[in-house]
């Protein structure tokens, strides 16, 4: 057992310490979740932003491409002006510092190519120029910045046709500008991208030659390397194909040595596991994400959590996706350093707490353990008053002069009522004991009883129903049979074969567990097949019934059987009884039970009267289980029972081809004679 000192020291502490970690607990996880979601907003915002940057700097090459088409198709710059061309293309590239070069190849082969250059001392441009007529020849001049001529050579083995060219050939092919898939560009070994539109003849409506642009695409890794997404996020772009476009590390972009086997690198062959596990997080991978649309993603890399954000290009024609990763400790980096302080803090205020209870506690335990010595030796019997210490608390003195007026009593009554209290509470255990015995054993016994009476009574109707029922049936049979025997022989022979039918029918309501509706009503009238002088009329779908309906159904049939034997059709000759059913819906089946005894109805039964018998009882029973509905109706001409049975079948099983059987289907034991009483 701990001592008061512990109890309080430890309740001081304890309270202290849940107190500050329910605070902290709450800050950190509230302060947690509102970070990844601005995490989660802040990727967002990079791959958006990075999208309209991409898409900023390849806009003005469809313009410059589309104009370059339309003058070159226009009187105001032909392009049969070579010089003119020149001058226009090195215009351009002034204005447009991200355009590496633009050019002109005409149907027949020639060529004119302005592009950037500084290979040659004092030069900034260079122009290739490819003439077909009088024969072909190839003319390097290299420029200044102000377009004056620095130097010129002539190369005549370069193989170089514009025809061939996949700008060209794509070019020629469409209306409209195209883009060219990226690739490293052979002079510079940048990263870039053609765009170009076929210069069509007005005339002739044939093309006259394609204009084209060449765009490094490394200004695109620049500005990603300028974005800061946290400490260690980054964004870079990549092709649905997997070939990284952009990176802040530009180094990474491509790959396979040098020219001319140099091209971009993949996905996963860059040193940038957060790319590479961001890209295969995406559900459908990048080729199912479409122009314009923004997915986030969860992803493990390098045993940490990352967040990030992957949006598409809006535009059809650069199929390349914008890729921004952060990890989530560059997010919770700081709130872990407020938590850690925070349990430093939480540690030296329990270690305060912890000390001023020791002092509390102190100041209180002693008087209490006096307190404590006092009870003690009353507990033990001993009633005399003890030294106790000042009690310098107004509770505790008061504990005090309350032990001695109640040691003092205590003594006086001690003798007079532990006797009499021991003997009380011994009597009232035993005798609480003992109304608790036989409360249980009456309840018990009354339960039984009603059991049995209920048993009983329910065995005792059963029994006496079954009886006169079997009894009533087989003097019927017994009677019918001696109508058309001529020797007691037949006689019995009849009787007998009719009463075990009359057997199986009433064995087979209680003891089958699955089959058709025609079997069972089969096996309940096959007792008065061949019968001379009634008819009888079985009809109906082929239905199959589900173990748990067989027995209700069978105990149906077998009383409206039996009634009809004692009272109905089956009781004098000349008797008719048809039996027909059918689905009416919603997996539904209707029966019909139609008789038309030969002797007239009492009036009795007609006017309704007549006490209900066991048997309507057992009938509305079964019907109650089967969820079914009966209809009576009994008139001069005989007694109709409609029975409407809901979910006779098993599911899946109804009206299914070749799942029931005939109703009209002959019995197997091959009588010709019983065969035909079924429809006779």
């Amino acid at each position: 057992m701990w001592s008061f000192r512990t109890v309080l020291t430890t309740a001081l502490v304890g309270l202290q310490v849940a107190a500050l970690l329910a605070v902290l607990t709450l800050t950190y996880f509230a302060s947690q979740n509102v970070l990844l979601a601005y995490a989660e907003k802040l990727t967002e915002r990079v791959a958006r932003d990075t999208t309209t940057f991409t898409e900023n700097f390849l806009d003005p090459a469809d313009d410059a491409a589309a104009l370059s088409q339309r003058l070159a198709e226009s009187a105001v710059l032909g392009t049969a002006d070579r010089a003119a061309l020149e001058r226009y293309f090195y215009e351009v590239l002034r204005s447009r510092t991200d355009f590496a070069g633009i050019f002109y190849g005409a149907a027949d082969g020639a060529f004119t190519f302005v592009s950037r250059d500084d290979s040659v001392e004092g030069a900034a441009y260079r122009i290739k120029r490819i003439e077909m007529a009088p024969v072909r020849s190839v003319e390097l001049r290299y420029m200044d910045s102000e377009f004056r001529p620095v130097s010129s050579r002539t190369d005549n083995a370069d193989p170089y046709d514009p025809r061939t060219r996949p700008w060209y050939v794509e070019a020629r092919a469409s209306d409209e500008v195209v883009w060219t898939d990226p690739y490293i560009f052979f002079s510079s070994q940048r990263p870039g991208i053609t765009v170009a539109k076929a210069v069509r003849d007005d005339e002739r409506l044939g093309i006259r030659g394609a204009v084209g642009i060449d765009i490094e695409i490394d200004a695109l890794s620049a500005f990603l390397g300028g974005l800061e997404v946290g400490e260690r996020g980054s964004a870079a772009i990549v092709a649905q194909s997997g070939d990284v476009i952009a990176h802040p590390r530009p180094s990474l972009v491509s790959a396979g040595g040098d020219q001319p086997t140099r091209r971009f690198a993949k996905v996963t062959e860059v040193n940038d596991p957060a790319l590479a596990e961001a890209v295969a997080s995406l559900p459908g991978g990048l080729e199912s994400l479409q122009p314009g649309e923004t997915r986030l993603t969860r992803f493990s890399a390098g045993g940490e959590s990352w967040r990030g954000a992957v949006r598409r290009l809006a535009a059809s024609r650069t199929p390349w996706v914008v890729v921004t990763t952060l990890p989530e400790s560059d997010i919770l980096g700081p709130i872990h350093r407020v938590r850690n302080i925070a349990l430093a803090v939480l540690v030296a205020v329990a270690a305060a707490t912890a000390g001023i209870g020791v002092l509390l506690a102190r100041a209180v335990t002693k008087p209490i353990k006096a307190l404590a010595t006092q009870a003690g030796r009353i507990s033990e019997g001993n009633f005399e008053d003890v030294p106790l210490p000042p009690m310098r608390i107004r509770e505790l003195d008061d504990t005090r002069r309350a032990m001695r007026r109640a040691t003092s009593w205590l003594r006086e009554r001690r003798r007079e009522n532990e006797a009499l209290t021991g003997e009380l509470r011994e009597a009232g255990r035993v005798l609480e004991r003992r109304v608790d015995e036989r409360t249980k054993e009456l309840a018990a016994a009354n339960r039984e009883l009603e059991v049995a009476n209920g048993n009983s009574n329910m065995l005792a109707h059963e029994l006496d129903h079954r009886v006169k029922n079997l009894f009533a049936i087989t003097s019927s049979l017994v009677a019918l049979a001696a109508r058309t025997a001529t020797t007691p022989e037949e006689v019995a022979t009849a009787a007998r074969g009719r009463i075990n039918a009359l057997a199986r029918a009433h064995a087979s309501t209680k003891e089958a567990k699955e089959g058709t509706l025609a079997a069972i009503v089969r096996s309940v009238l096959e007792p008065y097949v061949g019968l001379d002088g009634f008819r009888l009329s079985v009809e109906g779908e082929p239905v199959t019934i589900c173990g748990a309906n067989v027995t209700p159904i069978g105990l149906i049939l077998y009383e409206l059987a039996t009634n009809a034997a004692k009272y109905g059709a089956l009781r004098a000759s000349g008797g008719t009884l048809s039996v027909v059913w059918r689905r009416i819906g919603g997996g539904a089946v209707e029966l019909v039970w139609a008789e038309s005894p030969t002797e007239p109805i009492g009036k009795e039964l007609l006017a309704g009267s007549a006490p209900k018998g066991f048997g309507s009882m057992v009938v509305d029973a079964m019907a109650t289980r089967l969820e079914a509905t009966v209809q009576r109706h009994l008139t001069p001409e005989g007694l109709r029972v409609i029975l409407t049975m809901q979910q006779l079948e098993e599911a899946g099983d109804a009206h299914r081809p070749g799942s029931g059987v005939d109703p009209m289907a002959e019995p197997s034991r091959g009588d010709a004679s019983r065969r035909a009483a079924w429809t006779a």
